[in-house]
């Protein structure tokens, strides 16, 4: 091969190797945002369900229980079923992420693995050019 196929052969792995880190970087990036939206979501499910039981005892040990503190429970129940469904679609999506980051590191090792195969061939194929 000649020198510049050889540097532009280097130079395209290169490219690769950044992309595939760049890519791994963005996928880091936005793992980490879901898992952080996740645990605040999970932060307000915990403060809602608090909320929810304070209520229920203040009802109990009310003599009467008023119209306005059965809507408020409606109202934190709903709350409560929100925060739940958008955990369950952050979850969904973490795992999500996860799966495509495992993609990603597979086809990372089956790209090197790759090239360090095509490293031996040419210097092998060097090797025989120098020969002869």
């Amino acid at each position: 091969m000649e020198p510049a196929n050889v540097a532009t052969a280097n130079q395209n792995e290169a490219e690769e190797i950044k992309e595939v880190s760049f890519q791994l970087s963005l996928i880091k990036k936005k793992h980490d945002e879901a898992k952080k939206l996740a645990n605040t979501k999970q932060d307000e499910l915990d403060k809602v369900r608090k909320e929810i039981d304070q209520l229920y005892v203040q009802e109990v040990q009310a003599e009467r229980p008023t119209q306005e503190m059965k809507s408020k429970i409606e109202m934190l129940e709903d709350s409560l079923a929100e925060t739940s469904y958008k955990t369950g679609e952050e979850t969904v999506t973490k795992h999500s992420y996860n799966h495509m980051l495992a993609r990603m590191k597979k086809d990372f090792i089956a790209a090197k693995i790759a090239s360090t195969g095509n490293d031996a061939a040419l210097k092998n194929k060097a090797a025989i050019l120098d020969l002869e």
